[in-house]
């Protein structure tokens, strides 16, 4: 695998002097080293070889050997500098990473031998928020109907298993330039809000295989300054959601709904409860209904798929609006607890 041959693409945008270096030392410090690396600026255009920092990681890169370069863009932002990417790579691979995106040294040892597998597209590893470190709940697979009403990405959450095929990758991942033809989706925000979901899935509707190495890590460093953090994101992410919809549309992809169930108290809310399940699965039958209890021997008669609490709080679902007595306290509630339940959830 030695043989196929590696660019890093890298956009950025005003982060010289914050998480930008130590992406650029995980590159250099990776056990396979790329050809060739290409940094993207569409922030302030600085001459960066003037900057003592960067002269100290040029050089390091030239030690490497690794060929580096740096084109000006023209600040229409990141979706654009990944198209060029393609456009100016002359190796077989394409290693993206975003400017606040870390690997460390054995990620792209370990993601290039999934290449010899000649229909394989891209593959990523985890990328993850050191602040937001939780095991990858089972209902998280990056199936492209889920991502609409589920939000959530698998490359995300750890994951102490072996790697697994999706629909579509996140932020960073090495991918296979011949499988890339079709390009980005130009038609997007400069903040770019799903362009690699867009991008990713194609390939695999064109035939191609993807997957998520979980056995490698990237860590995630939300930078609050710079990057797609300077434009208007909520206007840009509902501009580029409804791209994102009629794309998903056209390819055939119907969006899944989902249901939150949420049990974080006794044994005896669960038995309430329990007792207008059957109301619940007939409402929301068209929904993906998932439960995170406490108590799942009282369910285990219903067929239903269960999770803990602990998956709850790996997605980052506030308890609180599920409190069914903080619910009753809100709406003066004088009747019983099944009463109060269905109240909640239906």
């Amino acid at each position: 695998m030695t043989n196929l041959t590696v660019t890093v693409a890298i956009p950025t945008k005003n982060r010289y002097f914050s998480t930008l270096p130590l992406v650029l030392m995980g590159v250099i410090n990776q056990e396979h080293s790329p050809q060739k690396l290409i940094l993207f600026d569409d922030g302030e255009h600085r001459d960066l070889r003037e900057v003592p920092l960067y002269q100290y990681l040029f050089g390091l890169l030239d030690i490497k050997n690794i060929k580096w370069e740096v084109i000006y863009g023209n600040r229409i932002g990141q979706v654009a500098l990944h198209q060029l990417a393609i456009e100016m790579a002359t190796t077989d691979l394409i290693w993206r990473l975003d400017d606040d995106t870390v690997p460390e040294s054995d990620v792209l040892k370990v993601l290039i031998k999934h290449f010899a597998d000649p229909k394989m597209a891209a593959v990523g590893s985890s990328v993850v928020d050191p602040k937001f470190y939780h095991i990858r709940p089972s209902f998280v697979q990056n199936k492209i109907e889920d991502l609409p009403g589920l939000g959530l990405n698998a490359q995300w959450f750890i994951d102490n298993g072996k790697p697994y095929e999706v629909d579509h990758l996140f932020s960073t991942f090495l991918y296979r330039k011949e499988a890339a033809k079709h390009g980005y989706n130009l038609a997007l925000s400069p903040a770019g809000f799903r362009e690699e979901t867009l991008f990713t899935y194609e390939m695999k509707y064109n035939g191609w295989k993807l997957k998520v190495d979980p056995t490698v890590m990237t860590w995630h460093l939300k930078n609050p300054e710079g990057g797609l953090r300077e434009f208007k994101v909520s206007e840009a992410w509902t501009h580029d959601n409804n791209i994102y919809l009629n794309a998903i549309q056209k390819f055939g992809v119907v969006p899944k709904e989902f249901k939150f169930i949420v049990l974080d108290n006794g044994l005896g809310d669960h038995l309430a409860f329990k007792l207008i399940l059957p109301e619940i699965r007939e409402k929301f039958k068209e929904h993906n209904i998932i439960m995170f209890v406490c108590y799942p021997d009282v369910f285990e008669d219903c067929g239903m798929p269960l999770y803990s609490i602990a998956d709850a709080l790996a997605i980052n679902v506030n308890l609180s609006d599920y409190n069914i007595y903080k619910w009753m306290w809100d709406n003066s509630w004088v009747t019983s607890l099944v009463d109060a339940y269905r109240g909640l959830y239906v």
